[in-house]
């Protein structure tokens, strides 16, 4: 008779455990507002370099694309779509030689 009543408090003992709120435990909550704002801050600083990124990269495109027409006028869609998706380094590259280049297609090469 000791021991199921041992047993039955025991049980008892496991519900209780298994119902506490993690989230009004003073430490857990200052854990989870620690991690929390690590987390945003490495969002925030991986978004300002994406960012970033991207601003640089439409410059490129934004100037390549302002001395293109300069020097050779117009140009067509199909080189505009070109340069809109080109990698950075082809940007770059083609931005050099729009300098010598004598006709469009030297740019591209």
């Amino acid at each position: 008779s000791v021991n199921r009543d041992l047993k039955k408090e025991i049980k008892e003992a496991e519900k209780m455990l298994t119902q506490i709120d993690m989230t009004r435990i003073p430490s857990y909550q200052l854990g989870m507002e620690k991690g929390l704002e690590k987390g945003m801050e490495k969002g925030l600083e991986k978004g300002m370099e994406k960012g970033l990124e991207k601003g640089m990269e439409r410059g490129q495109v934004t100037l390549l694309t302002r001395l293109l027409s300069y020097k050779f006028g117009t140009l067509s869609s199909m080189v505009m779509q070109r340069i809109d998706n080109a990698r950075p380094e082809e940007l770059a590259t083609w931005g050099e030689r729009v300098l010598s280049a004598k006709k469009l297609d030297e740019v591209f090469l």
